[in-house]
């Protein structure tokens, strides 16, 4: 990178930063208000709209509904997914790569990633995942836009030309704080001056990859944006939420029992107010009219309207995420099926319509893992399970979100499996999957306990028929 180029390249940097600071604090801001770091916030909301706050910021109180609200309509994964690793050429993949694949998965935490990812999708509308290869093993990364900027394509302000991101180090001899620098063909390291920081074993800055190493998740397609934006609502009705319990305990402390008045004393006197201590009075002055006077006054705060007003937003910005009514209720009856059904259908719907990109987006992550797997497989040393191993180009990743299966009666569970199974619609690996949440590999080897087990004990069939134990069992 030459003189001009990298000066060219700081302003578009500083360009990009400034351009978003204000868009970064209200997503650093989400992602407090979710995992309870909202104190700092209400102190400063109370200090900007009162003009005394030091009484209420003695007792202030926050109540969260950004966490349930967001794990409640973060229903992408509850059933789990399906993900195999299907051949261009139609042919088996071998075990060699299915034992790779379980081994990324298991490693990366992939289903608990996740489900991470669409959680803080549902609160930041978009969110980067970076595959990485730290200590011979592979790790996704999950990047809110707050932890990144994007430098977008002239033509399309959706694509993203290169993404960089500020990361803190602790090496000898290079700044506390390094600029990664992201596009299709390079990878830059850069100071916060703009100075350029070689990288050892890569003098040219060549991208090993060959594409960016990340991909988007979101819950929408973006129209004139990287970003896709949203969900100011739910921040503004949590602090609106957060005020009103602060008030409302300020109240509680000042209104609940009778208030002291002195009324015609202007003397020097300071008067204080104890169990312990009588009130004085001391006599008006000469030609005041009237004469002083103490006594207790009892308020008649409307406590119990305000709980009401209160409790009536929570319910409200709950029911506009779609969230049943009946979650909100202390005393309820069994319900059925269909009936929890038609109350869940707004996130139901939700959830169909995010299902196609989240499979999208998977299938994109797997085509990046697989590119920075094959790249870093080759320096594995030869003791690591996997070395020298990678991903043909052939080999993709078919994802299928399993289906919500709510509450049903147990004899419609069964009668759906026996017709399933009878006809040759399912096997008993979909069955444990389905019934256990669990993944293909574990199905499998559970089925395999289970016929083993059988067929070593071909006697307790009859015993159990006997019991009654199996009469009713699916």
């Amino acid at each position: 990178m030459n003189s001009y180029e990298n000066l060219l390249q700081k302003i578009r940097l500083k360009n990009a930063i400034t351009n978003s600071s204000q868009f970064k604090k209200d997503i650093e801001k989400r992602i407090d208000y979710y995992y309870d770091r909202q104190l700092p916030y209400l102190l400063e909301l109370i200090s900007n709209q009162f003009v005394h706050a030091d009484p209420l910021s003695l007792q202030p109180q926050f109540l969260n509904i950004v966490k349930p609200i967001i794990n409640e309509i973060s229903m992408i994964y509850r059933a789990g997914a399906r993900r195999t690793l299907v051949s261009d050429l139609g042919t088996e993949v071998s075990p060699k790569l299915l034992a790779l694949w379980e081994f990324i998965m298991q490693n990366a935490k992939y289903e608990s990633v996740m489900k991470t990812v669409n959680r803080m999708v549902n609160l930041c509308r978009t969110v980067l995942v970076k595959p990485s290869f730290r200590n011979g093993q592979l790790k996704l990364d999950i990047m809110t836009p707050n932890t990144f900027d994007v430098i977008v394509s002239d033509d399309d302000p959706t694509h993203a030309e290169a993404i960089f991101y500020a990361r803190e180090t602790n090496i000898d001899g290079l700044p506390k704080k390094i600029v990664h620098l992201w596009d299709e063909k390079n990878y830059y390291r850069i100071s916060s001056e703009g100075k350029l920081i070689p990288i050892p074993n890569n003098p040219k800055n060549i991208n090993p990859y060959g594409v960016l190493p990340f991909v988007r998740f979101t819950d929408d397609i973006p129209i004139d944006d990287f970003f896709v934006r949203g969900g100011d609502d739910l921040i503004v009705a949590q602090d609106n939420i957060n005020i009103k319990l602060t008030q409302l305990n300020y109240i509680v402390k000042m209104q609940s029992f009778s208030v002291p008045v002195l009324v015609g004393y202007r003397g020097p006197e300071r008067i204080t107010i104890s169990p312990g201590k009588p009130v004085v009075i001391p006599l008006g002055g000469i030609g005041e009219q009237g004469s002083p006077d103490f006594r207790f006054e009892s308020p008649n705060p409307q406590i119990k309207e305000f709980i009401t007003l209160l409790e009536h937003e929570i319910v409200r910005i709950f029911r506009v995420y779609g969230i049943s009514s009946a979650d909100f209720s202390l005393q309820g009856s069994v319900k059925s099926g269909f009936a929890l059904v038609m109350e869940n259908m707004k996130l139901l719907e939700a959830r169909e319509n995010q299902l196609l990109f989240y499979e999208s987006a998977e299938k994109e992550l797997f085509e990046v893992i697989k590119r920075v797997w094959n790249y870093h497989a080759k320096f594995l040393p030869p003791s690591h399970p996997f070395a020298g191993v990678t991903f043909p180009d052939y080999i993709h990743l078919s994802v299928s979100i399993n289906t919500i299966s709510l509450p049903r009666p147990v004899n419609d569970e069964i009668a759906e499996w026996r017709f399933m199974l009878e006809n040759k619609l399912a096997t008993p690996i979909d069955y444990l999957m389905r019934k256990h949440k669990l993944t293909q590999k574990q199905a499998r080897q559970r089925w395999q306990e289970i016929a083993e087990w059988w067929e070593n004990n071909p006697n307790k069939s009859s015993k159990i028929h006997r019991s009654g134990l199996g009469k009713d069992s699916a």
